[in-house]
């Protein structure tokens, strides 16, 4: 990867109670570590102060009229970041405050490495809910039988893609589904793929997903190995 301009790409909806802190806490970071990064806050139709509070923070601030879900949210922010700024590649995160920006380096370095996906890991120990843990790896094992490539932590949010990377990715789904449109299609493609472990602090219980969301997920996989 030649440019170092990166976007931090943050959907977030009703953020209101962790983005001012998640915003300076990333800010500080790349500043104090000289990353050629800007970020990017996706505000998707936060009925909230998410949008005041982001654009008093100096932040660069899109926002949606109505709540479209996740995946439109990231994909506005990555179209944003790749048409017109002319980003090389994007880090995404949660809008929430469970990533830790320290963390940040890892993709930068997977990336510089030449890697076109980077995909944070977290630790399924004993914080999460037995149904989560079993819920995220029933998904990893499906993707793995099914083409072959085993994806650790499919629900992370924390995640890296080059422009042409995300050229081959581009997803449909427009809720948090998204997640795992993406693993399909990593899985399907031939593109080099570095998975990374991250922390988490979780801030409460809905996190990852169960048994039964792994279920309303895979009548959905058939339509994304077609797309």
């Amino acid at each position: 990867m030649k440019s170092k301009k990166i976007s931090v790409i943050i959907p977030c909806y009703n953020g209101g109670k962790f983005i001012r802190q998640n915003a300076e806490k990333i800010n500080d970071y790349l500043a104090n570590n000289f990353l050629d990064y800007e970020i990017i806050i996706v505000n998707d139709g936060s009925i909230d102060k998410t949008s005041q509070i982001v654009e008093s923070r100096g932040v660069r601030c899109l926002s949606h009229l109505v709540n479209l879900g996740k995946g439109a949210a990231m994909k506005t922010g990555c179209d944003y970041a790749f048409r017109n700024l002319g980003a090389a590649a994007v880090v995404i995160m949660d809008g929430d405050d469970q990533h830790d920006p320290e963390d940040i380096v890892k993709f930068d370095q997977a990336l510089k490495a030449g890697n076109e996906i980077v995909l944070g890991v977290r630790s399924l120990d004993a914080k999460m809910p037995l149904a989560r843990v079993l819920g995220n790896k029933s998904m990893s094992i499906l993707i793995n039988l099914i083409f072959g490539r085993y994806l650790a932590d499919i629900p992370s949010g924390f995640k890296a893609m080059t422009k042409k990377a995300y050229g081959i990715l581009k997803w449909h789904s427009s809720g948090y589904e998204v997640e795992t449109e993406i693993a399909v299609r990593i899985a399907k493609s031939r593109l080099s793929c570095k998975e990374v472990p991250i922390s988490t602090v979780y801030h409460d219980k809905d996190y990852g997903f169960n048994l039964l969301d792994a279920w309303r997920i895979l009548i959905k996989i058939p339509y994304w190995i077609w797309r």
